[in-house]
């Protein structure tokens, strides 16, 4: 082994997420209805066993080898959805989550033509139903933020006389926000929810920057 090799070889990989277990990518929509700004959700099928059955979710799935993030979020809109790749404006990726359960998810913010919306037909094998809620209405929603604290289960086979370390090392802990929204009887929570909060968090930013008129 030489450093040259080394070199070779991390130079030509694709960077990913240490210890992720499963890459994923959703689009972000982005609708006009009835001359509001909305943004589009799904509500997945209950037939959806070990997939998060009757949870509310953006368009997307795990990204499949080949795949940049982006094609995976547009394949499963197609493939949830019937929208054409075509009436869909991808904007800008946004931050990357990487969740609990060592999960990548890659949101992007997209916007759907008013020939996308005509012609989306929800898949029955994935969706329950579609719906919008208008971004105005998210702005305005008193946040509602659950904090649980993340914290290491440690057993007794960890070697601390080994290490040279006391049974009641501090391991550092963390915490889990989980925001919800309440809209027309359908509660956003979850990965979707802290992918929501995020985005109303930047346009606040880009409101109190002048950005917006």
């Amino acid at each position: 082994m030489t450093i040259e090799q080394m070199q070779d070889h991390f130079s030509h990989r694709e960077l990913g997420v240490q210890g992720a277990v499963g890459e994923y990518a959703v689009l972000v929509p982005l609708v006009q209805r009835e001359g509001k700004l909305c943004l589009l959700f799904e509500t997945r099928a209950e037939t959806l066993v070990g997939h998060q059955p009757g949870e509310v979710c953006f368009p997307g799935g795990r990204r499949e080898k080949g795949e940049t993030p982006v094609q995976t979020a547009l394949r499963e809109t197609w493939e949830e959805l019937a929208v054409p790749r075509q009436e869909i404006q991808v904007l800008a990726p946004l931050d990357v989550i990487q969740d609990i359960s060592d999960r990548v998810i890659y949101p992007f913010l997209a916007c759907i033509s008013p020939q996308g919306l005509d012609a989306l037909r929800p898949s029955p094998g994935e969706v329950k139903d579609v719906f919008f809620v208008p971004l105005d209405f998210l702005l305005d929603y008193p946040e509602e933020v659950y904090r649980y604290k993340v914290a290491a289960q440690v057993d007794d086979r960890f070697p601390y006389a080994r290490m040279g370390f006391p049974q009641d090392y501090p391991w550092r802990t963390g915490f889990l926000d989980v925001p919800i929204y309440e809209y027309e009887g359908h509660f956003i929570w979850g990965m979707t929810a802290r992918t929501v909060r995020w985005l109303l968090r930047e346009i606040r930013k880009m409101t109190e920057q002048g950005e917006t008129p």
